[in-house]
C-alpha cells in the first residue's frame, strides 16, 4: 500500500467500522430502521445482519494492505448502494431517519447526506484504484466537501431567530388535523419538542413534556411532534402522557425546522416569529421551556416593531383623512364649506 493510500483508506474504514459496531448493538431496532427506508418487512432482518457483516468486512480489509483495494471496492459499492436507496427516498418525499449512531443521535435523511456519501465514495474509488490519477481524486473530493458543506449548511439553517416559523399541517392523536395557527394562543409562546420513532433517547423525555404541559399549560403551548412512519396511537396522548401528539410520518417538518438530531425542540413566540433556533437535548430544551415562561405576555422584538409601527401610522392615517375630509365617499357629492 502507497504512502498516500493508508491515511485515506483509514477515513472510509472508520466510518465503516462505527456503524457497523453501533449497529450491532441494535439488532432489534435495525430492521424497523431498514423499514423506514422502503424495505419489506420480511427481508429487513436478514438484510440487517448482513449489512452489519459486510460493513465489518470493508473496515477490515480497508486498513490490511493486501486487501485494501478490495475493500476500497467493497465500500465503492456499499456507498453507492446507500446513496441510490436515500435519493429514491427523497424524491418520493420521504426523509427517513439515518440512525449512524443508533439511539444515540437520528438524523433526518436529506441531499446533503448523499453529498456526504459521494465523499466517503470518491475516498474508497482512490483506495480502489491505487491512487492513480491522485489529482482527479483530489478535485473529486474538494468539489464534494464543498457541495456537503454547502447543502448541510442550507439543510440545518433555514429556520433561525427572528424568522417567520415555517406553516404546517399534520394530524395529532384524536385525528384532528393541526396547523401553527391553531396551536399560537394571544399572548402564549409555542414549544415544538421534536421526536422519533423507533423508541429511543427521545421518548425518555416525553414524561417530562407531559409534565410541563400539566404544570405550565396556562403560559406555554407545548406540542410533540413525533416523526416516523407509524401514525400517533390515540392511547399515547392520554393518561400520564403528553397531549397535542403531531405525527409526521415522513419527517417534512422536521427538515422544514432545521431538526438534524432528537430530541430537539423549537420556541415560536405568540406573533408565530422563531424565538429561538432549534435546541438538542433534555437539558437545552429545558432551558427553552424556562426562556417560554419567560416570554409570556411580553411582546417579543418582532411584536414591538409590529406595535410600535401601529401606534405610530394610526395616528397618522387619522390625521391624513381628517384633512382629506372633502373627498366624499363613492356615490355622493363632496360637501362643500363655506
Amino acid at each position: 500500500m502507497g504512502e498516500m493510500i493508508l491515511p485515506v483508506a483509514i477515513v472510509p474504514a472508520t466510518v465503516f467500522g462505527v456503524a457497523a459496531a453501533v449497529k450491532s448493538t441494535d439488532l432489534e431496532g435495525l430492521p424497523r430502521a431498514l423499514v423506514d427506508f422502503g424495505l419489506p418487512p420480511r427481508t429487513a432482518a436478514p438484510l440487517g445482519r448482513l449489512l452489519v457483516t459486510c460493513e465489518f468486512a470493508v473496515a477490515l480489509a480497508l486498513v490490511v494492505p493486501p486487501w485494501a483495494r478490495v475493500g476500497g471496492l467493497g465500500a465503492l459499492l456499499l456507498l453507492t448502494l446507500f446513496s441510490g436507496v436515500i435519493a429514491l427516498n427523497l424524491m418520493l418525499g420521504r426523509t427517513p431517519v439515518c440512525d449512524f449512531f443508533g439511539g444515540l443521535k437520528a438524523v433526518p435523511v436529506g441531499w446533503s447526506t448523499v453529498a456526504r456519501n459521494a465523499l466517503l465514495a470518491v475516498l474508497a474509488a482512490f483506495v480502489a484504484a491505487d491512487g492513480h490519477p491522485h489529482w482527479l481524486f483530489a478535485g473529486l473530493a474538494v468539489v464534494m466537501s464543498a457541495l456537503w458543506a454547502g447543502l448541510w449548511a442550507k439543510e440545518t439553517g433555514e429556520v433561525r431567530a427572528g424568522l417567520f416559523a415555517p406553516e404546517f399541517s399534520l394530524r395529532d392523536e384524536s385525528g384532528r388535523t393541526r396547523t401553527l395557527c391553531d396551536l399560537l394562543a394571544p399572548g402564549r409562546p409555542l414549544l415544538l419538542v421534536f421526536s422519533d420513532r423507533p423508541p429511543g433517547p427521545h421518548t425518555a423525555l416525553l414524561p417530562q413534556v407531559a409534565r410541563w404541559q400539566r404544570t405550565h399549560g396556562d403560559s406555554v403551548t407545548i406540542a410533540v411532534v413525533s416523526g416516523g412512519p407509524h401514525t400517533v396511537p390515540v392511547a399515547a396522548g392520554g393518561g400520564d402522557g403528553p397531549r397535542r401528539l403531531l405525527a409526521d410520518p415522513g419527517r417534512r417538518t422536521h427538515t422544514d425546522y432545521g431538526v438534524t438530531a432528537t430530541p430537539a425542540a423549537v420556541l415560536i413566540g405568540a406573533e408565530g416569529i422563531v424565538a429561538a433556533a432549534p435546541a438538542v437535548g433534555a437539558a437545552e430544551i429545558g432551558k427553552l421551556v424556562a426562556k417560554a415562561l419567560r416570554l409570556h405576555g411580553r411582546p417579543t422584538v418582532a411584536g414591538r416593531v409590529v406595535l410600535f409601527a401601529s401606534t405610530a401610522l394610526v395616528p397618522a392615517f387619522t390625521t391624513v383623512c381628517g384633512a382629506d375630509s372633502d373627498v366624499a365617499p363613492l356615490g355622493r357629492p363632496p360637501v362643500r364649506h363655506g
